[in-house]
């Protein structure tokens, strides 16, 4: 997946010209996504319960859900 999201904003770039918004956002995808992973990591050594768990998926989700809000919210606008 991560191959094709390249692909795409390297289109992007070769339609509209290079933009430095873009590239870092293509950039920060790539940090969130290992960030994402690796406190994923760390949280699952500690944390063992069920409820727990939900807990930790529930804080991810909404992050995630933040990100789409903000990006149906901004395409609204293109």
């Amino acid at each position: 997946m991560r191959d094709v999201a390249d692909e795409k904003t390297e289109e992007l770039f070769k339609r509209l010209g290079e933009n430095n918004n873009l590239s870092a956002f293509q950039k920060s995808m790539d940090v969130s996504v290992q960030l994402m992973q690796n406190a994923f990591f760390d949280i699952k050594k500690k944390e063992g319960t069920e409820e727990g768990k939900r807990e930790v998926k529930e804080a991810f989700e909404f992050q995630i859900a933040y990100l789409v809000a903000n990006y149906n919210r901004f395409f609204s606008l293109l």
